[in-house]
C-alpha cells in the first residue's frame, strides 16, 4: 500500500474493516499506518464511511445487493445525464408477476437513490483523536463527554446529523452520554457495537475481546448476531476466540479508576496494586524482588500523585522506591506470609 488512493487500497482497507485480512495483510496495513498521520486519517475516514454503509445495509431488504448498487451509483456520479425519449406503448395487462416486478423495481430504485444521496450529500468533517501515553477528555458535538485512556483512537463527525449519533473507537474510553430518546448513540469498537440513549459506561477495546462496563443507565452490547442488555453495575466481554459474550457483575472496584483517579485496594497483592497504578498513571512500575509480589495491602488513594502513592506503599511494606530509566522500581526483602 502507499499514500496514493487506489481501488486496491480500498479493497484491502475494506477487507481489514470486515475482519477478513490474514496476518500478512494486517502487517502490511500496520506498516502503512506507521508511515504518516495522513494514512491513519485515511483509515479513520474510510472506517466512518464503512460503519455508515453497514447501517444502510441493515435498513434494506436482504434481496438487494447494496454493495453492487453502491459501485453502480459511484460509476455514474457526476456524469452528464442525457434526456431519453421513451415511445408510448399500450399498457401491458396487469398480472400478479407484473405487479411484483414493479414493486421490486421500486425497491431497487429506492435503494440506489438512497445510496446516491448518501454518497453525494455534503460529507461532515471527520474528527480523529488519538492518545499515546496520556489521557484526554473531549466534549462531543451533542454535549456528551468522553474520557480517552492511553493508546486510544476516537473518530466522529463534526456534527451528528440523521437519526443516530455514531462514532468509532479502538482502545479504552469512558463515556457520559447526553440523553436523547429520539437519537440513539452508537459506538463501533473493534467489531462490536454499543448502543445507548443516555448513560455512563466504559469500553475497553484494544483488541477483538471487547469489554463494556456500565456505571449508570442501560446499554445494549452486540457483536455479530449476539446482543445483550447491561444495566448499572454489570459488565460483559465479547470473547473473540469463543465467539460469545460473557456477562457478570463488576467485581473490580478499579474499573473506572484511570478516569476517576480513585484507587481502592482491599487485601490486594502488591503485583495487582502496581499493575493498576501503572495503567492508571500511564507509567512503568517494576517489582525488583519476586518475593514482594505477594505482599498484601488494604488502602485507598484518592487523587494522590503517583509519587505519593508509591511512597506510602513503600513506607507501609518497608520497601524502597526509586527510578531507573523510565520506570519506577520497588525493592525490599519480602513479606511474611
Amino acid at each position: 500500500m502507499n499514500t496514493n488512493h487506489s481501488d486496491n487500497n480500498e479493497d484491502l482497507l475494506g477487507k481489514y474493516l470486515a475482519q477478513e485480512t490474514d496476518a500478512q495483510e494486517n502487517a502490511l496495513i500496520e506498516k502503512w499506518l506507521q508511515e504518516s498521520d495522513e494514512n491513519q486519517k485515511e483509515l479513520d475516514d474510510f472506517s466512518f464511511i464503512w460503519d455508515n454503509l453497514g447501517v444502510l445495509k441493515e435498513e434494506h431488504t436482504p434481496a438487494v445487493d447494496v454493495d453492487a448498487a453502491w459501485l453502480k451509483v459511484k460509476s455514474k456520479m457526476n456524469l452528464p445525464q442525457e434526456a431519453k425519449v421513451v415511445p408510448l406503448v399500450s399498457a401491458p395487462k396487469k398480472t400478479k408477476f407484473f405487479t411484483l416486478g414493479i414493486a421490486a423495481s421500486i425497491t431497487i430504485l429506492l435503494t440506489v437513490g438512497l445510496l446516491f444521496y448518501f454518497f453525494n450529500k455534503p460529507s461532515p468533517e471527520i474528527i480523529s483523536l488519538k492518545t499515546t501515553k496520556n489521557s484526554l477528555e473531549q466534549i462531543l458535538p451533542d454535549g456528551s463527554v468522553v474520557f480517552l485512556n492511553s493508546n486510544t483512537t476516537l473518530t466522529y463527525p463534526e456534527n451528528f446529523d440523521g437519526d443516530i449519533r455514531e462514532i468509532s473507537m479502538t482502545g479504552e474510553a469512558f463515556f457520559d452520554i447526553k440523553r436523547d430518546e429520539t437519537k440513539p448513540f452508537v459506538i463501533h469498537a473493534n467489531g462490536s457495537e454499543i448502543k445507548v440513549l443516555g448513560t455512563s459506561f466504559n469500553i475497553k477495546a484494544y483488541d477483538k475481546n471487547v469489554k463494556v462496563s456500565v456505571e449508570t443507565g442501560k446499554v445494549q452490547f452486540a457483536n455479530k448476531a449476539k446482543a445483550i442488555i447491561l444495566v448499572a453495575g454489570e459488565q460483559a466481554t465479547f470473547e473473540a476466540e469463543k465467539d460469545t459474550i460473557k456477562k457478570q457483575i463488576i467485581a473490580d472496584k478499579n474499573t473506572f479508576a484511570y478516569k476517576t483517579k480513585v484507587f481502592v485496594f482491599d487485601n490486594a497483592s502488591l503485583e495487582y496494586i502496581t499493575n493498576v497504578l501503572a495503567q492508571g498513571y500511564h507509567v512503568n512500575i517494576r517489582l525488583q524482588n519476586e518475593g514482594i509480589k505477594s505482599c498484601r495491602l488494604t488502602t485507598k488513594f484518592e487523587n494522590e500523585s503517583l509519587a505519593d502513592a508509591l511512597n506510602i506503599i513503600a513506607e507501609t511494606l518497608n520497601l524502597t522506591v526509586s527510578t531507573k530509566d523510565t520506570a519506577y522500581v520497588l525493592d525490599g526483602r519480602g513479606c511474611a506470609q
